[in-house]
Protein backbone atom coordinates (compact mmCIF):
# COMPACT_ATOMS: atom_id res chain seq x y z
CA UNK A 1 0.00 0.00 0.00
CA UNK A 2 1.58 3.46 -1.10
CA UNK A 3 0.92 5.70 1.26
CA UNK A 4 -0.37 9.33 0.57
CA UNK A 5 1.23 11.60 -1.34
CA UNK A 6 1.85 14.98 0.93
CA UNK A 7 -0.39 17.48 -0.26
CA UNK A 8 0.93 21.52 -0.14
CA UNK A 9 -1.11 24.04 0.72
CA UNK A 10 -1.02 27.66 0.95
CA UNK A 11 0.06 29.15 4.38
CA UNK A 12 -2.84 30.48 5.38
CA UNK A 13 -5.62 27.66 4.65
CA UNK A 14 -2.93 25.56 6.82
CA UNK A 15 -3.12 28.03 9.61
CA UNK A 16 -6.97 27.66 9.34
CA UNK A 17 -7.29 23.95 9.66
CA UNK A 18 -4.58 24.05 12.66
CA UNK A 19 -7.00 26.30 13.76
CA UNK A 20 -9.94 23.46 13.62
CA UNK A 21 -7.90 21.12 15.16
CA UNK A 22 -6.72 22.85 18.63
CA UNK A 23 -8.41 25.04 21.29
CA UNK A 24 -8.19 28.55 20.07
CA UNK A 25 -6.27 30.60 22.74
CA UNK A 26 -8.32 32.66 24.53
CA UNK A 27 -10.87 29.46 24.29
CA UNK A 28 -11.45 27.60 27.30
CA UNK A 29 -11.23 23.99 27.49
CA UNK A 30 -15.22 23.26 27.87
CA UNK A 31 -15.65 25.52 24.77
CA UNK A 32 -13.37 23.42 22.84
CA UNK A 33 -15.06 20.49 24.15
CA UNK A 34 -18.94 21.56 23.42
CA UNK A 35 -17.17 22.34 20.02
CA UNK A 36 -15.96 19.16 19.30
CA UNK A 37 -19.43 17.83 20.35
CA UNK A 38 -21.42 19.31 18.48
CA UNK A 39 -19.24 18.59 15.89
CA UNK A 40 -19.34 14.78 16.58
CA UNK A 41 -15.87 14.38 17.02
CA UNK A 42 -13.61 12.87 18.97
CA UNK A 43 -11.15 14.67 21.22
CA UNK A 44 -7.50 13.51 22.01
CA UNK A 45 -5.31 13.67 24.95
CA UNK A 46 -1.89 13.02 24.87
CA UNK A 47 -0.72 11.80 27.83
CA UNK A 48 2.83 13.20 27.57
CA UNK A 49 2.04 17.00 27.36
CA UNK A 50 -1.58 17.03 28.12
CA UNK A 51 -2.34 18.77 24.57
CA UNK A 52 -6.00 18.36 23.33
CA UNK A 53 -6.76 18.37 20.31
CA UNK A 54 -9.60 16.97 17.60
CA UNK A 55 -9.35 13.47 16.74
CA UNK A 56 -10.64 13.09 13.28
CA UNK A 57 -9.34 16.88 12.04
CA UNK A 58 -5.66 15.75 12.97
CA UNK A 59 -5.43 13.22 10.95
CA UNK A 60 -6.28 15.20 8.08
CA UNK A 61 -3.48 17.22 8.27
CA UNK A 62 -1.27 14.47 7.88
CA UNK A 63 -1.16 14.48 4.49
CA UNK A 64 -0.80 18.76 3.72
CA UNK A 65 2.24 21.15 4.54
CA UNK A 66 2.22 24.60 3.86
CA UNK A 67 3.63 25.90 1.38
CA UNK A 68 6.16 28.53 1.33
CA UNK A 69 7.60 30.55 -1.60
CA UNK A 70 11.61 30.19 -1.83
CA UNK A 71 11.91 33.27 0.59
CA UNK A 72 15.62 33.00 0.41
CA UNK A 73 16.18 32.94 -3.18
CA UNK A 74 18.27 29.79 -3.65
CA UNK A 75 19.47 29.03 -6.24
CA UNK A 76 18.34 25.59 -7.70
CA UNK A 77 21.15 23.91 -8.86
Amino acid sequence: VDPAPVKAIPEEEYEKKVREVYPNVEEELVDFLNRCKLNNSEVMLCPRCSAVCDKENTAGLKNIVPHADNKRKWSNT
